[in-house]
């Protein structure tokens, strides 16, 4: 129902799965079968389970992990951010959708985009080319950015009215030297955690700065270069 918070994480749900305006969806495991829409207004987050044929969404989705098997019709007034799990093999964004995609190892039509700075978004506006990478789970992707829907359920489309943006985000198990707070940047906000595990004497590997195996006071003007150096 409208305004409702529905956690799925388990089990099968059967067709024709309406979230209603206002709702929130959970699913952490489990089937949502064919027919699954997304109404305006709603919330779908989505970490992992089974999501089958027919995912329509006019709201907004976050996927960090799952398989989406047959794919996403993302229409206009949705917003779409990808940073794990299966995709699957239809990936269709309408007029006025967003998708956006967060991981690493980006290639447009085959070249890679290696200028990428951490957590800034670039557009991308090309079409008819090949977007491939890792998302940020590791999980790889490729998306045939056609700008020609076809209809046959097969085939990604990605209108010259949607936006596509891809995040430079690190990959799963990468190490940001300075990082301490574990964001994914280097920024004044690592200042507090960096001088409590420095007290602490736990080791942690971000804040070894100087990189020589121990966390010391011989850290810290290292960390001080990282830090500026953004």
């Amino acid at each position: 129902g409208s305004g409702s918070e529905v956690n799925i994480s388990g089990g099968s749900v059967g067709i024709a799965f309406t979230a209603r305006s206002g709702s929130v969806v959970n699913i952490s495991g489990g089937l949502v079968n064919f027919g699954f829409l997304a109404s305006s207004d709603t919330v779908v987050n989505i970490s992992d389970g089974i999501v089958g044929n027919g995912f329509t969404t006019v709201g907004e989705v976050n996927i960090s992990g799952g398989d989406i098997r047959g794919g996403i019709d993302a229409l206009g007034g949705s917003t779409v951010s990808i940073s794990g799990g299966d995709l699957g093999t239809d990936f269709d964004a309408f007029n006025e959708s967003e998708t956006h995609l967060f991981g690493s190892n980006f290639v447009l039509d085959g070249v890679p985009l290696d200028s990428l700075t951490i957590d800034e978004a670039l557009t991308i506006v090309d079409r008819d080319v090949t977007l491939t990478g890792l998302l940020a789970d590791g999980s790889p992707f490729s998306f045939d950015l056609n700008s020609t829907f076809d209809g046959t359920g097969s085939n990604d489309f990605f209108s010259n009215g949607a936006t596509l943006t891809v995040t430079l985000v690190p990959a799963a198990g990468d190490i940001i030297l300075g990082d301490v707070d574990q964001d994914g940047a280097v920024t004044f906000s690592d200042i507090p955690q960096f001088i409590q595990v420095l007290t602490t004497g736990v080791f942690l590997e971000q804040a070894d700065c100087n990189q020589d195996g121990e966390l010391n006071f011989a850290d810290i003007p290292a960390f001080i270069e990282i830090l500026t150096a953004g």
